[in-house]
């Protein structure tokens, strides 16, 4: 099952389909290179995404090896576990009220140039990293207040789940309530899977790092 005017769209953007499935690495094959990169589990690892959070559905059913789980509840849990720092720009842009619309909108209204073609993993990745530090630079004084982190725009949770351990509603978007913490009883997450995803990981101490260990040990 897909969407055939997202097929449409990306083969007219140059994605050629036919290649990547005679000589494309497989999704279990790409999924062990993720888990082993050292971009995931790590609190060090900043990934910074646009409205993100179909992005990480993906990601989390990739390097989980399983279906993604049933509750809303439970899929935070895992993506915490997993992907501990999270930055959204669409829900970034909620403090930015000059800035609206899609990433290449906001990227234009900052005036942040495009390397390589629209639709393209690694060009989307990389006007992606390019405009949140332009957003950070001019709307955050380089200091994006830890508050924002964690957040996936555009989706809600019951207050029901509204815990320690969940998250909560916050502006139509989900928020790590307590971050740093999870669940004791939460099942570890199965190993192995892959992944392709616009979001970019960026090697820095994150915020809470920072809180833990202001010296950065």
């Amino acid at each position: 099952m897909y969407a055939p005017e997202s097929i449409e769209l990306l083969t007219k953007s140059g994605i050629n389909f036919k290649r990547h499935e005679e000589y494309g690495i497989s999704v279990e094959a790409f999924g062990e290179l993720l888990i082993s990169s050292g971009l995931v589990l790590l609190e060090e690892v900043q990934w910074v995404s646009f409205h993100s959070g179909y992005d990480f559905g993906y990601l989390l059913k990739i390097v989980s090896c399983a279906p993604l789980p049933p509750t809303e509840a439970e899929f935070f849990e895992l993506l915490r576990i997993w992907f501990p720092c999270i930055w959204d720009i669409k829900y970034l842009m909620k403090s930015c009220k000059s800035l609206k619309g899609g990433l290449q909108e906001v990227a234009d209204d900052l005036n942040v140039p495009r390397i390589g073609p629209q639709h393209q993993a690694g060009s989307d990745s990389l006007l992606t990293a390019a405009t949140f530090f332009k957003m950070r630079g001019k709307f955050f004084e380089d200091a994006i207040d830890s508050k924002y982190m964690g957040v996936l725009y555009g989706l809600n949770s019951s207050p029901s789940h509204s815990t320690q351990t969940h998250p909560r509603e916050h502006n139509g978007a989900i928020h790590y309530h307590n971050p740093g913490t999870h669940s004791s009883t939460a099942s570890p997450a199965p190993p192995l899977a892959a992944a392709a995803s616009a979001a970019i990981a960026i090697l820095n101490p994150s915020p809470r790092a920072r809180e833990r260990d202001p010296y950065g040990r």
